[in-house]
């Protein structure tokens, strides 16, 4: 695995701990650390930094504590990604661009069989471009976030004392 942060990067590794004792460890790191905020849902924790100190590209760790056993050992599920409002926005944008362009075709198509003026196939470049468009502001977005998704990935790392990538690909094998 990688270890410069990609969009929205996924590891996976085992702890012996169970979820009680990893949830402990968030909640003592993050009461001994200013930078970073939790929110906890069962065995879903959700860590960023501090609301003052995040942007609009601020990157949030989805943690997820799964275990298949009672004393078997914990398998942790992390995910660093956008906020969920940021993904949706995209995702929004890239479904509008692509039935813009699917109309735009559509249109283009039937014009060009009637021997009409194509002017349809301008909505497929302008779909295509805001396609693009939008790829370059979320290329600028995973730049200006790149600094914090290394930050908590080292968080995390602190929290159980090792080197996530490490086990993970320890993991994967």
């Amino acid at each position: 695995m990688k270890t410069t942060p990609t969009f929205r990067p996924r590891f996976k590794f085992v702890l012996d701990l169970d979820s009680h004792e990893i949830a402990e460890r968030f909640s003592q790191y993050v009461a001994q650390n200013d930078n970073v905020s939790l929110t906890t849902s069962q065995n879903h924790f959700i860590l960023s930094h501090r609301k003052q100190q995040r942007h609009y590209w601020s990157p949030f760790l989805d943690v997820s504590v799964e275990r298949e056993d009672e004393k078997g050992p914990s398998l942790v599920r992390c995910l660093i990604g956008p906020a969920p409002n940021i993904w949706t926005m995209f995702m929004f944008v890239y479904g509008f661009c692509g039935f813009v362009a699917f109309v735009g075709l559509t249109l283009g198509m039937s014009q060009w069989t009637l021997k009409k003026e194509m002017w349809g196939f301008w909505l497929l470049l302008i779909a295509l471009l805001g396609m693009g468009f939008m790829y370059f502001v979320s290329w600028e977005g995973q730049n200006l976030a790149k600094e914090e998704m290394i930050d908590l990935k080292q968080h995390i790392d602190k929290m159980f004392n090792c080197d996530c990538f490490e086990l993970h690909d320890e993991y994967m094998k």
